[in-house]
């Protein structure tokens, strides 16, 4: 007899689910395209939760469970071998868990209805590229298709660091290392540190949390890597604060010169949620890349001046979110309000 969570993953795949939320005192939750749909099932009891969730946890995290009251990872749910982001955890005395089902093939920057101009980033040879946006707003798809784009053109050694393995890449015409930091090597910095000593050409980050982990993603920008992570910043201009501001007072001259000559672009992005569950979410974005203008303008912390010069550097394949939300406003099935939220957000 199959464990009954399995059939919460099944009714998931088969409706096409980012998430599924399984939480005491209330039925079954999925998420499809942005929207949540409480399913029909029965209520969960807090007793039944632990053995609910039993079948995804292996020894090293049930310990995990026990001892911090939370676990996460992934899981591949064999039947379909459609891999599993997990975090399972305490609240109010029971158990709950949120579960993020990662795509088996990895996307392109066509299927994800990103600009073309993307496609020049695989050909660069080294520098910073950052991928922001807040939490479920496709970032992890973005950086795959990325790295699509360049496993699919040029023979290059690509090491991704990842809390836990998500997308498995094949290789085309590159070779990939997949580090799981945690497991495979003690710590994220370590991974980033024991990365620079191998002979990589592009090294895939995850968060850029903190300031250890900017430094080690400046050096190896510097050093001949092209680095692509991301940040869950909202826009351009707050990704470039952001990353400055990680550090004290006297060291932000250094990092925002390094900073304007190693940057190579930023994308931000926002998933837009249609009005019909059934149909996907519309991108808008804002895509900076760092011409010359750009780069004195982070060297010279004048950063009120890049919305303009977004706009005037159209010719070099940067995009305003203005522009990218004007162009989807004339789609009947987008959610407008949100849309519109966005636009004011975005002219604030």
């Amino acid at each position: 007899m199959k464990p009954e969570i399995y059939k919460y993953f099944e009714e998931a795949i088969r409706i096409g689910a980012s998430d599924l939320i399984l939480k005491p005192g209330s039925p079954p939750t999925f998420r499809v395209n942005g929207h949540l749909i409480i399913s029909e099932y029965e209520s969960l009891a807090s007793q039944q939760m632990y053995n609910l969730l039993l079948p995804v946890i292996d020894a090293t995290q049930q310990e995990n469970l026990q001892k911090n009251s939370k676990s996460s990872s992934v899981f591949v749910y064999s039947r379909t071998l459609t891999r599993i982001r997990y975090f399972i955890y305490k609240q109010r005395g029971a158990y709950a868990g949120t579960f993020r089902f990662i795509p088996n093939d990895v996307p392109s920057i066509k299927s994800l209805n990103l600009p073309d101009s993307l496609e020049s980033l695989a050909s660069v040879r080294k520098g910073l590229f950052l991928v922001t946006g807040p939490s479920g707003s496709g970032k992890t798809l973005t950086v795959s298709a990325l790295v699509q784009s360049i496993n699919e053109r040029l023979a290059r050694y690509i090491i991704t660091i990842e809390k836990s393995i998500e997308l498995v890449y094949r290789p085309i015409k590159s070779v990939f290392a997949q580090i799981e930091a945690g497991t495979e090597v003690s710590t994220y910095l370590e991974a980033v540190s024991n990365a620079l000593r191998e002979d990589a050409d592009v090294i895939i980050l995850g968060e850029l949390k903190d300031k250890e982990i900017v430094e080690q993603a400046l050096i190896a920008a510097e050093t001949g890597h092209l680095v692509i992570a991301t940040l869950p910043t909202s826009s351009s201009i707050r990704t470039i604060e952001q990353i400055i501001n990680l550090f004290p007072n006297e060291k932000q001259d250094e990092i925002r010169n390094q900073l304007s000559q190693n940057l190579v672009g930023v994308l931000s992005q926002r998933l837009i949620p249609s009005t019909d569950y059934k149909l996907k979410p519309s991108l808008a974005y804002e895509l900076l890349f760092a011409t010359t203008n750009i780069r004195n303008i982070i060297r010279g912390s004048k950063y009120s001046l890049l919305a303009s010069t977004i706009l005037n550097e159209k010719e070099n394949g940067c995009i305003s979110f203005k522009e990218s939300i004007e162009k989807l406003s004339s789609n009947e099935d987008i959610d407008k309000n949100y849309l519109n939220d966005l636009l004011m957000e975005v002219e604030g």
